[in-house]
């Protein structure tokens, strides 16, 4: 039997030089080649946007009705961006330090926010929060959530908003039901 049976063992040098490659020469398709480097290229961006990335639990609770009070920090170093994302219920935060910036996609201006500021989110409003300045920005959160959102689940990532035409609004994401 010959070395490259995939059922034999190899017995002698001589005998590794002539192993070939069972798969032979792998050719991809030009799109699906492109959209897996994409993906890779996304995925290596996105550990990277996170690296200085700071959570601190301050403690969670369930209200009468069975929702979840959840209370958290969050900072994000100078330079920094969170992606993509919409939460599963309402959340209020308190910039205690540096300036964010958020983008509501669809033509609409920045906001800024200072340190001081306090700013509400609607369920399902997509939206993407920068720190463009030089020091950490501080925020502190309480949201209130289902109750398939506990453990501080509450972000949901999205590729961007669903414009509508060119209103400058975007649809607001269905929340995903609890099971």
């Amino acid at each position: 039997m010959k070395a490259n049976n995939p059922n034999t063992s190899i017995n002698n040098q001589s005998e590794i030089q002539t192993v070939k490659p069972a798969f032979g020469r792998i050719t991809a398709k030009p799109k699906l080649a492109f959209y897996g480097t994409l993906l890779l290229t996304l995925g290596l961006l996105s550990a990277n946007i996170a690296s200085a990335f700071d959570f601190v639990p301050f403690g969670e609770g369930t209200l009468p009705s069975g929702k979840i009070v959840s209370m958290f920090q969050v900072t994000f170093a100078a330079g920094e961006s969170f992606p993509w994302h919409f939460h599963p219920g309402p959340i209020w935060g308190v910039i205690v330090s540096g300036t964010l910036t958020e983008d509501e996609g669809c033509g609409t201006a920045l906001k800024v926010l200072p340190a001081g500021s306090a700013f509400s989110e609607t369920p399902g409003r997509v939206h993407r929060v920068f720190n463009y300045g030089t020091e950490p920005v501080v925020i502190n959160f309480a949201a209130v959530v289902p109750p398939c959102y506990a453990n501080y689940n509450s972000t949901i990532f999205v590729n961007g908003p669903r414009c509508e035409g060119n209103s400058g609004r975007s649809h607001l994401e269905e929340i995903p039901p609890c099971e």
